[in-house]
This record gives structure tokens, C-alpha cells and sequence, in this order.
């Protein structure tokens, strides 16, 4: 009888050394919280990463959008410039023509009235 009561005795040691050695493993339910607390706040953190990198993105686009516009500006203001330019040498040949002209007309005029 002893034999058999020491055989329940093991049984009873070993399923308690079994299940003390399957709890162990099992979190707590405070560490399961921290857990999810930390993971939650790692989710919001790469939310708020996520808006910041859209937000930097927006704002590329943007400047590059303004850059585009602002090369296009100076080009055209070159452009401009060149007309200008040679408006300004046109109009400079036009008032040479004109003295030219004014100094005939005088000298025509001189004659006339010389005689």
C-alpha cells in the first residue's frame, strides 16, 4: 500500500511541478496592460510619424510647385527683358532718323528762305 500511495504522492508532485511550469510562462494581467499601453502608444507614435511624413510630402510638392512657378516667372521676365532691349535699340534708331530728318527739313527750310 505504500507503493501505491507513494506512486499517487509522485503523481501528485509531478502534475503540481507540470502546472506550477505551464504557469509560469503565462503573463499577468498587469503585464498584458503595460503590454497593450506600449503598444498603443508605439501605434500613436507612427500615426503621428505617418501625418508628419504626409505633411512633408504636401509641403515638397508645394515648394517644388513654387519653384516651377518661379523659374517659369524668371524666364518670362527674361524674355521680357530682351523685348524690352530691342524695343529700346528700335526706338534708338527711330530718334536717329528723326534728327536726321528734323536737320534735312532745316536745311531745306534754310534754302527756301534764303532766296
Amino acid at each position: 500500500m505504500q507503493t501505491g500511495s507513494h506512486e499517487v504522492r509522485i503523481m501528485f508532485f509531478s502534475v503540481l511541478f507540470l502546472l506550477g511550469i505551464a504557469l509560469s510562462g503565462c503573463a499577468t494581467t498587469t503585464q498584458i496592460q503595460t503590454l497593450e499601453e506600449r503598444s498603443q502608444r508605439a501605434l500613436e507614435k507612427a500615426e503621428e510619424a505617418l501625418q508628419e511624413c504626409q505633411s512633408a510630402r504636401e509641403a515638397v510638392e508645394d515648394s517644388s510647385r513654387h519653384s516651377a512657378e518661379a523659374a517659369a516667372s524668371a524666364q518670362s521676365a527674361e524674355a521680357a527683358a530682351a523685348r524690352a532691349e530691342k524695343a529700346a535699340k528700335a526706338a534708338e534708331r527711330s530718334a536717329k532718323r528723326a534728327e536726321e530728318m528734323a536737320k534735312k527739313c532745316a536745311e531745306i527750310f534754310d534754302r527756301l528762305t534764303a532766296k
